[in-house]
Protein backbone atom coordinates (compact mmCIF):
# COMPACT_ATOMS: atom_id res chain seq x y z
CA UNK A 1 0.00 0.00 0.00
CA UNK A 2 1.20 3.12 -1.15
CA UNK A 3 2.41 6.15 1.45
CA UNK A 4 0.07 9.31 2.29
CA UNK A 5 2.11 12.60 1.52
CA UNK A 6 2.20 12.97 5.29
CA UNK A 7 3.47 9.72 5.93
CA UNK A 8 5.95 9.76 2.73
CA UNK A 9 7.31 13.21 4.33
CA UNK A 10 7.32 12.19 7.97
CA UNK A 11 9.62 9.37 6.26
CA UNK A 12 12.12 11.67 4.65
CA UNK A 13 12.31 13.81 7.97
CA UNK A 14 12.21 11.34 10.78
CA UNK A 15 13.26 8.23 8.39
CA UNK A 16 16.62 7.72 10.60
CA UNK A 17 15.10 8.33 13.84
CA UNK A 18 12.57 5.34 13.19
CA UNK A 19 14.85 3.08 11.57
CA UNK A 20 17.17 3.77 14.82
CA UNK A 21 14.27 3.28 16.89
CA UNK A 22 12.75 0.13 15.63
CA UNK A 23 15.99 -1.79 14.53
CA UNK A 24 15.66 -4.86 16.91
CA UNK A 25 11.67 -4.32 17.35
CA UNK A 26 10.19 -7.37 16.22
CA UNK A 27 6.97 -7.09 18.51
CA UNK A 28 5.64 -3.47 17.13
CA UNK A 29 6.13 -5.08 13.52
CA UNK A 30 3.91 -8.27 14.46
CA UNK A 31 1.64 -5.70 16.42
CA UNK A 32 1.32 -4.03 12.93
CA UNK A 33 0.44 -7.03 10.99
CA UNK A 34 -1.85 -8.33 13.17
CA UNK A 35 -4.16 -4.75 13.58
CA UNK A 36 -3.78 -4.27 9.88
CA UNK A 37 -1.65 -1.40 9.83
CA UNK A 38 -0.07 -1.06 6.48
CA UNK A 39 3.18 0.71 7.53
CA UNK A 40 6.72 -0.63 8.41
CA UNK A 41 7.89 -0.61 12.14
CA UNK A 42 9.79 2.87 10.85
CA UNK A 43 7.43 4.12 9.00
CA UNK A 44 5.16 4.03 11.88
CA UNK A 45 7.85 6.01 14.32
CA UNK A 46 8.48 8.28 11.86
CA UNK A 47 4.57 9.15 11.09
CA UNK A 48 4.03 9.15 15.22
CA UNK A 49 7.05 11.59 15.83
CA UNK A 50 5.64 13.97 13.19
CA UNK A 51 2.49 13.87 14.44
CA UNK A 52 3.68 15.02 18.00
CA UNK A 53 6.41 17.69 16.39
CA UNK A 54 3.58 19.05 14.60
CA UNK A 55 1.64 19.03 17.59
CA UNK A 56 4.36 20.93 19.44
CA UNK A 57 4.80 23.93 16.60
CA UNK A 58 1.31 24.38 16.26
CA UNK A 59 0.78 24.80 20.42
CA UNK A 60 3.88 26.76 20.30
CA UNK A 61 2.25 29.18 17.82
CA UNK A 62 -0.99 29.16 19.62
CA UNK A 63 0.99 29.99 23.22
CA UNK A 64 2.65 33.20 21.02
CA UNK A 65 -0.69 34.06 19.36
CA UNK A 66 -2.35 34.20 22.61
CA UNK A 67 0.17 36.18 25.12
CA UNK A 68 1.23 38.25 22.41
CA UNK A 69 -2.11 39.32 20.52
CA UNK A 70 -5.05 38.14 22.18
CA UNK A 71 -4.32 38.30 26.27
CA UNK A 72 -3.24 42.11 25.32
CA UNK A 73 -6.04 42.73 23.28
CA UNK A 74 -8.53 41.52 26.12
CA UNK A 75 -6.36 43.67 28.93
CA UNK A 76 -7.28 46.90 26.62
CA UNK A 77 -10.58 46.34 26.02
CA UNK A 78 -11.78 44.58 29.27
CA UNK A 79 -12.31 47.19 32.46
CA UNK A 80 -11.44 45.71 35.98
CA UNK A 81 -14.44 44.41 38.25
CA UNK A 82 -15.24 47.28 40.57
CA UNK A 83 -11.89 49.07 39.49
CA UNK A 84 -11.65 52.95 38.62
CA UNK A 85 -11.51 54.55 35.62
CA UNK A 86 -8.41 53.15 33.39
CA UNK A 87 -7.81 50.71 35.48
CA UNK A 88 -7.41 46.94 33.42
CA UNK A 89 -7.78 43.51 34.68
CA UNK A 90 -4.20 41.44 35.49
CA UNK A 91 -3.71 37.96 33.79
CA UNK A 92 -1.93 36.28 36.01
CA UNK A 93 1.51 34.56 34.53
CA UNK A 94 -0.07 31.22 35.90
CA UNK A 95 -2.45 31.20 33.65
CA UNK A 96 -0.38 31.64 31.03
CA UNK A 97 1.72 28.94 32.04
CA UNK A 98 -1.06 26.78 32.63
CA UNK A 99 -2.14 27.41 28.68
CA UNK A 100 1.15 26.86 27.47
CA UNK A 101 2.13 23.35 29.63
CA UNK A 102 -1.34 22.53 28.25
CA UNK A 103 -1.09 22.75 24.19
CA UNK A 104 2.78 22.44 23.96
CA UNK A 105 3.51 19.54 26.18
CA UNK A 106 -0.12 17.84 27.30
CA UNK A 107 -1.20 17.78 23.99
CA UNK A 108 1.91 16.33 21.87
CA UNK A 109 1.92 13.84 25.15
CA UNK A 110 -1.52 12.33 24.48
CA UNK A 111 -0.73 11.80 20.47
CA UNK A 112 2.26 9.89 21.62
CA UNK A 113 0.03 7.80 24.12
CA UNK A 114 -2.64 7.37 21.36
CA UNK A 115 0.36 6.43 18.96
CA UNK A 116 1.61 4.15 20.96
CA UNK A 117 -1.70 2.02 22.11
CA UNK A 118 -3.41 2.44 18.84
CA UNK A 119 -1.57 -1.31 17.69
CA UNK A 120 -2.31 -2.45 20.50
CA UNK A 121 -5.78 -1.73 20.80
CA UNK A 122 -6.37 -2.60 16.83
CA UNK A 123 -5.08 -6.15 17.24
CA UNK A 124 -7.36 -6.52 20.57
CA UNK A 125 -9.96 -5.40 18.98
CA UNK A 126 -9.54 -7.39 15.79
CA UNK A 127 -8.94 -10.76 18.06
CA UNK A 128 -12.47 -9.78 19.72
CA UNK A 129 -14.26 -9.79 16.71
CA UNK A 130 -12.91 -12.90 15.06
CA UNK A 131 -13.61 -14.76 18.25
CA UNK A 132 -17.04 -13.44 18.59
CA UNK A 133 -17.32 -14.75 14.46
CA UNK A 134 -15.61 -17.76 14.19
CA UNK A 135 -18.67 -19.79 15.40
CA UNK A 136 -20.74 -18.48 12.56
CA UNK A 137 -17.84 -18.36 9.82
CA UNK A 138 -17.14 -21.82 10.82
CA UNK A 139 -21.11 -22.70 9.95
CA UNK A 140 -20.77 -21.23 7.25
CA UNK A 141 -17.66 -22.82 5.89
CA UNK A 142 -18.92 -26.25 7.11
CA UNK A 143 -21.82 -25.58 4.75
CA UNK A 144 -19.48 -24.71 1.96
CA UNK A 145 -17.77 -27.71 2.27
CA UNK A 146 -20.67 -30.22 2.42
CA UNK A 147 -21.26 -28.60 -1.19
CA UNK A 148 -17.63 -29.98 -2.33
CA UNK A 149 -16.41 -26.20 -2.81
CA UNK A 150 -12.78 -26.30 -2.77
CA UNK A 151 -10.52 -24.46 0.32
CA UNK A 152 -10.23 -21.20 -2.80
CA UNK A 153 -13.65 -21.34 -3.36
CA UNK A 154 -14.10 -21.60 0.61
CA UNK A 155 -12.44 -18.61 1.70
CA UNK A 156 -13.29 -16.34 -1.64
CA UNK A 157 -16.36 -16.86 -0.54
CA UNK A 158 -16.35 -16.32 3.23
CA UNK A 159 -14.03 -13.42 1.98
CA UNK A 160 -17.32 -11.74 -0.04
CA UNK A 161 -19.56 -11.77 3.22
CA UNK A 162 -16.98 -9.02 5.38
CA UNK A 163 -20.41 -7.68 6.42
CA UNK A 164 -21.53 -10.38 7.84
CA UNK A 165 -18.48 -12.63 10.00
CA UNK A 166 -16.20 -9.18 10.25
CA UNK A 167 -12.77 -9.29 10.56
CA UNK A 168 -13.07 -13.04 9.14
CA UNK A 169 -13.45 -12.10 6.15
CA UNK A 170 -10.68 -9.77 6.00
CA UNK A 171 -8.43 -12.40 6.58
CA UNK A 172 -10.00 -14.86 4.43
CA UNK A 173 -9.66 -12.26 1.54
CA UNK A 174 -6.12 -12.22 2.18
CA UNK A 175 -5.69 -15.76 1.97
CA UNK A 176 -7.67 -15.73 -1.34
CA UNK A 177 -5.46 -13.54 -2.56
CA UNK A 178 -2.51 -15.28 -1.57
CA UNK A 179 -3.09 -18.16 -3.20
CA UNK A 180 -4.95 -16.36 -6.17
CA UNK A 181 -3.00 -13.97 -7.67
CA UNK A 182 0.18 -14.72 -5.90
CA UNK A 183 0.30 -18.62 -6.56
CA UNK A 184 1.22 -19.38 -3.35
CA UNK A 185 -0.09 -23.37 -2.17
CA UNK A 186 -2.63 -23.92 0.57
CA UNK A 187 -0.31 -24.96 3.61
CA UNK A 188 1.82 -21.80 2.74
CA UNK A 189 -0.61 -19.45 2.88
CA UNK A 190 -2.61 -20.74 5.92
CA UNK A 191 1.03 -21.04 8.08
CA UNK A 192 1.40 -17.19 7.21
CA UNK A 193 -2.40 -16.28 8.01
CA UNK A 194 -1.55 -18.44 11.58
CA UNK A 195 1.66 -15.85 12.31
CA UNK A 196 -0.66 -12.60 11.04
CA UNK A 197 -4.10 -13.12 12.94
CA UNK A 198 -4.81 -11.99 16.22
CA UNK A 199 -7.22 -14.11 17.45
CA UNK A 200 -5.39 -17.68 19.07
CA UNK A 201 -9.02 -19.40 18.64
CA UNK A 202 -8.72 -18.70 14.59
CA UNK A 203 -4.70 -19.75 14.17
CA UNK A 204 -5.97 -23.34 15.75
CA UNK A 205 -8.94 -23.43 13.17
CA UNK A 206 -6.06 -22.60 10.24
CA UNK A 207 -3.91 -24.78 11.98
CA UNK A 208 -5.98 -27.61 12.38
CA UNK A 209 -6.87 -27.21 8.44
CA UNK A 210 -3.04 -27.31 7.89
CA UNK A 211 -2.94 -30.84 9.76
CA UNK A 212 -5.98 -32.33 7.79
CA UNK A 213 -4.18 -31.19 4.27
CA UNK A 214 -0.54 -32.44 5.50
CA UNK A 215 -2.16 -35.84 6.76
CA UNK A 216 -4.78 -36.19 3.60
CA UNK A 217 -7.08 -36.35 6.79
CA UNK A 218 -10.61 -35.79 5.04
CA UNK A 219 -11.24 -31.51 5.04
CA UNK A 220 -15.09 -31.93 5.06
CA UNK A 221 -15.27 -33.97 8.60
CA UNK A 222 -13.00 -31.65 10.18
CA UNK A 223 -15.13 -28.68 9.34
CA UNK A 224 -18.22 -30.35 11.02
CA UNK A 225 -16.26 -31.18 13.79
CA UNK A 226 -14.85 -27.82 14.59
CA UNK A 227 -18.50 -26.46 13.79
CA UNK A 228 -20.68 -28.31 16.24
CA UNK A 229 -17.23 -27.83 18.58
CA UNK A 230 -17.58 -24.16 18.19
CA UNK A 231 -21.52 -24.11 18.33
CA UNK A 232 -21.52 -26.21 21.57
CA UNK A 233 -18.51 -23.49 23.30
CA UNK A 234 -20.63 -20.34 21.70
CA UNK A 235 -24.15 -22.07 23.79
CA UNK A 236 -22.07 -21.93 26.57
CA UNK A 237 -20.72 -18.36 26.55
CA UNK A 238 -24.68 -17.18 25.86
CA UNK A 239 -25.57 -18.71 29.19
CA UNK A 240 -23.05 -17.62 30.71
CA UNK A 241 -23.49 -13.85 29.85
CA UNK A 242 -27.08 -14.06 29.88
CA UNK A 243 -26.41 -15.31 33.43
CA UNK A 244 -24.70 -12.60 34.59
CA UNK A 245 -26.91 -9.95 33.01
CA UNK A 246 -29.83 -11.40 35.20
CA UNK A 247 -27.64 -10.45 37.83
CA UNK A 248 -26.84 -7.16 36.93
CA UNK A 249 -30.58 -6.71 36.27
CA UNK A 250 -31.32 -7.87 40.13
CA UNK A 251 -28.56 -4.94 40.91
CA UNK A 252 -29.90 -2.43 39.22
CA UNK A 253 -33.43 -3.11 40.72
CA UNK A 254 -32.17 -2.51 43.69
CA UNK A 255 -28.86 -0.34 43.22
CA UNK A 256 -30.99 2.14 40.71
CA UNK A 257 -34.70 2.07 41.19
CA UNK A 258 -35.32 0.94 45.06
CA UNK A 259 -32.48 2.65 46.79
CA UNK A 260 -32.35 6.10 45.21
CA UNK A 261 -36.31 6.33 46.27
CA UNK A 262 -34.97 5.11 49.88
CA UNK A 263 -32.11 7.36 50.50
CA UNK A 264 -34.19 10.30 49.51
CA UNK A 265 -36.81 9.33 52.03
CA UNK A 266 -34.64 9.03 54.37
CA UNK A 267 -32.18 11.98 53.65
CA UNK A 268 -35.82 14.17 54.38
CA UNK A 269 -36.97 12.09 57.65
CA UNK A 270 -32.97 12.56 58.82
CA UNK A 271 -32.68 16.13 58.21
CA UNK A 272 -36.26 16.75 59.36
CA UNK A 273 -36.21 15.04 63.00
CA UNK A 274 -32.25 15.93 63.30
CA UNK A 275 -31.82 18.88 65.74
CA UNK A 276 -28.82 21.13 65.76
CA UNK A 277 -29.82 23.32 62.81
CA UNK A 278 -29.42 20.71 60.32
CA UNK A 279 -31.09 21.79 57.23
CA UNK A 280 -31.85 19.57 53.82
CA UNK A 281 -30.47 22.21 51.32
CA UNK A 282 -31.36 22.55 47.34
CA UNK A 283 -28.26 21.83 46.15
CA UNK A 284 -27.80 18.06 47.95
CA UNK A 285 -31.74 17.19 46.34
CA UNK A 286 -29.77 18.57 42.83
CA UNK A 287 -26.78 17.10 42.94
CA UNK A 288 -28.45 13.67 44.12
CA UNK A 289 -31.16 13.89 41.53
CA UNK A 290 -28.93 15.15 38.74
CA UNK A 291 -25.38 13.87 39.80
CA UNK A 292 -25.79 10.62 41.65
CA UNK A 293 -29.10 9.09 39.60
CA UNK A 294 -27.55 9.74 36.20
CA UNK A 295 -24.06 8.27 36.96
CA UNK A 296 -25.71 5.41 38.42
CA UNK A 297 -27.52 4.55 35.19
CA UNK A 298 -24.39 5.32 33.08
CA UNK A 299 -22.79 2.77 35.36
CA UNK A 300 -25.40 0.24 33.98
CA UNK A 301 -25.70 1.15 31.15
CA UNK A 302 -22.37 0.54 30.30
CA UNK A 303 -22.12 -2.56 32.02
CA UNK A 304 -25.61 -4.32 29.50
CA UNK A 305 -24.07 -2.79 26.91
CA UNK A 306 -20.60 -4.22 27.48
CA UNK A 307 -22.53 -7.80 28.03
CA UNK A 308 -24.63 -7.04 24.78
CA UNK A 309 -21.61 -6.98 22.73
CA UNK A 310 -20.25 -10.27 23.74
CA UNK A 311 -23.08 -12.22 22.19
CA UNK A 312 -23.53 -9.97 19.14
CA UNK A 313 -23.19 -10.95 15.69
CA UNK A 314 -22.71 -7.65 14.28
Amino acid sequence: MALTGFETFSRIIFGWLGRLLTKDSIGLKNQLVKARIPLLPEDYVATSVMQVVTAFIVGVLLVLGISGFLIPQVIETLPAPGGEEGETINVQRIHEVVIAVFLCIVIPLLIALVQWLTPALLESSRGTNMDRQLPFAASYVSAMAAANATPTQTFKSLARNEDIYGEISVEAAWIFHSMEFMGRDLVTTLKEAVERTPSERFAEFIQGIIGTVTSGGNLKLYFLNRSEYYAQQNRVHVKDVLQQMALFSEAYVVVAVALPIFAMIIAVITFWVSGAGMQLEEIHMYLLVFGGFPIIQLIFSGLFFSLSQEVSTD
